[in-house]
């Protein structure tokens, strides 16, 4: 039975700490069971989507649903997932059977009949723990209220002294103070040359020196009395004072802030206190490790089911990129996973290896029936594989569909040109099932124009294997060839009509220079709202 909405990214979000966004505004649903691709461009963000699901990255905002339960927070070893990476990962010390039956070796199996006992004993863990739990959650609220308690003290002692609120800008004060009592010192001995020894020394590094040896000169005085100190010189000792108090208090303040910090967190563990007792007690009690005989078995039946048979003692250094790919398959699957992870697994592989392991794993979903997420920006690879395909683009989704639907009716033009090869051209929906271009009208099924309102500047698209050659007086529009070029099963030819080139692909050779008509059927015809006139988020998901 198929769930419906199994895994839910619900407003993902991943900013990264130098501000780039790699995704924003991602919304995606998939049902249990599904091949879903995440298909775009080198940077879309795919790749960033896939690493949330596995663990291996946090979404900044955002949540991440599996079968109703929000899975953002959980460790990697916690979730219901199994990872094939790009470049495989194995353990080259390892050979084909110890690589799979790696996880197998700390996974444990779920007891079915637990006896009372145990039972009783699982239940008396847990009352104890709950108790403890309260009273030592009792006890950091009491240190908590007493830190609190001194925190607001030393707000107060801030407020009630005048003085401190000019500590912030004692350092500019100690310099105005010096240079007016050392400007002042020097008008009363050189008169008119004041202003010409304030900038000698200044060139000659020598007025730090001189207020250097004034303030040594006042700290011994301090240290015997405030006599023959002048107004300057005292109100320096009190900025002095008040400037050491404040280091003080400060360094108090967030000590205290530190401590109340560190008991707020020692009470978030407390109050899960239970709950990670009892799971270690399930651990041990309710659940096993598998016999050796299951580990066998297990590792037999995968390594058989993904083709490996006979390959069992051979490192990963004596098999091609195929078979390696074939044992991180089966490593990753003889876990069990229900959601199994691919981060472009086929793009190391030749283009004819590469197609045997896409009807590999093609077999392999539809014989374990577990929900398969493939990233990849190989356009056949997603429309072959998938049950449903993702479309991204700049980090946003574009389209979420079927993969006749994606190639058919694409949503916009972005999807329709990275999907395939396509025509497109602007034009104008004239109403009644038709639209003008290039001075022509032309018929279009009403399936494609329903929702558009008359002289609506639109978009169309012909697929080159939806356009046919016939007689040139026979077509609907007639035009000249350019190019033919041999692709193997077809020929790829460029037809010049007016100042337009439309791409054909046809069994059909035809030699340059050759005037062609062309016809196709309305219903090949897909159109789309301009991009200068429709909603920016019309088709963002």
């Amino acid at each position: 039975m198929i769930t419906k909405n199994y895994i839910q990214l619900i407003n993902i979000k991943k900013v990264y700490d130098d501000g780039y966004i790699a995704v924003q505004d991602i919304n995606i649903s998939i049902n249990k069971g599904e091949f879903v691709t995440l298909l775009g461009p080198s940077g879309c963000g795919k790749t960033t989507i896939l690493k949330m699901l596995a663990g291996f990255d946090m979404p900044t905002t955002g949540q991440i649903m599996v079968d109703g339960i929000d899975i953002k927070e959980l460790p990697i070893n916690q979730r219901p997932t199994a990872t094939v990476f790009q470049d495989y990962a194995l353990f080259p010390n390892m050979n084909v059977y110890q690589n799979v039956t790696y996880g197998l070796k700390v996974m444990r199996k779920p007891l079915r009949d637990v006896s009372p006992k145990i039972k009783e004993e699982g239940n008396n863990i847990y009352r104890i723990a709950i108790k403890k739990a309260a009273l030592e959650i009792k006890k950091i609220e009491i240190q908590q209220g007493k830190l609190l308690r001194q925190l607001v003290k030393l707000d107060e002692v801030y407020k009630t002294h005048p003085e401190v609120t000019n500590i912030k800008n004692m350092r500019h004060a100690q310099f105005v103070m010096k240079q007016n009592y050392f400007l002042k010192k020097l008008k009363e001995n050189y008169g008119d040359e004041a202003e010409f020894r304030i900038s000698r020394a200044n060139k000659q590094r020598e007025w730090r020196y001189l207020v250097g040896r004034r303030i040594w000169k006042i700290n011994r005085l301090i240290k015997y009395d405030m006599v023959g100190l002048n107004k300057w010189e005292r109100l320096y000792f009190e900025l002095k004072k008040w400037y050491l108090y404040k280091m003080t208090t400060d360094s108090r303040y967030d000590r205290l802030t530190n401590e109340y910090t560190r008991l707020d967190n020692l009470s978030s563990y407390w109050q899960n206190y239970p709950m990670t007792t009892l799971s270690n007690f399930e651990k041990k009690n309710i659940s096993r490790k598998l016999t050796r005989e299951e580990i066998k078995n297990k590792a037999n039946e995968l390594i058989q089911l993904v083709g490996l048979t006979g390959n069992e003692n051979k490192y990963p250094t004596e098999l091609s990129g195929g078979m390696q790919q074939r044992v991180a398959l089966a490593r990753a699957l003889v876990v069990e996973p229900d959601i199994l992870l691919l981060d472009e697994p086929l793009s190391a592989l030749d283009a004819k290896v590469r197609q045997q392991m896409q009807l590999e794993l093609k077999r392999l979903h539809n014989e374990l029936g577990i929900t398969f997420i493939l990233v990849t920006h190989d356009q056949e690879e997603a429309l072959t594989l998938s049950t449903k395909v993702v479309v991204m683009s700049k980090g946003r989704v574009e389209q979420i569909d079927s993969p006749k639907r994606i190639y058919d009716s694409p949503r916009n033009e972005w999807v329709a040109s990275f999907i395939g090869k396509a025509n497109l051209f602007n034009g104008v929906y004239s109403g009644a099932n038709k639209i003008e271009f290039a001075d022509e009208t032309f018929n279009v099924a009403d399936s494609a124009v329903r929702k558009f309102k008359p002289n609506s500047q639109v978009k169309f698209m012909i697929r080159p294997e939806d356009i046919y050659f016939v007689e040139p007086d026979k077509g609907i529009i007639k035009g000249r060839v350019v190019e033919s070029i041999y692709k193997g099963q077809m020929y790829s030819v460029r037809v010049k009509w007016k100042n337009f080139i439309i791409m054909v692909e046809s069994t059909k050779q035809i030699n340059s220079n050759t005037t062609v008509g062309l016809d196709w059927e309305t219903s090949h015809i897909h159109v789309m709202l301009d991009k200068a006139q429709r909603n920016p988020n019309e088709f963002r998901f």
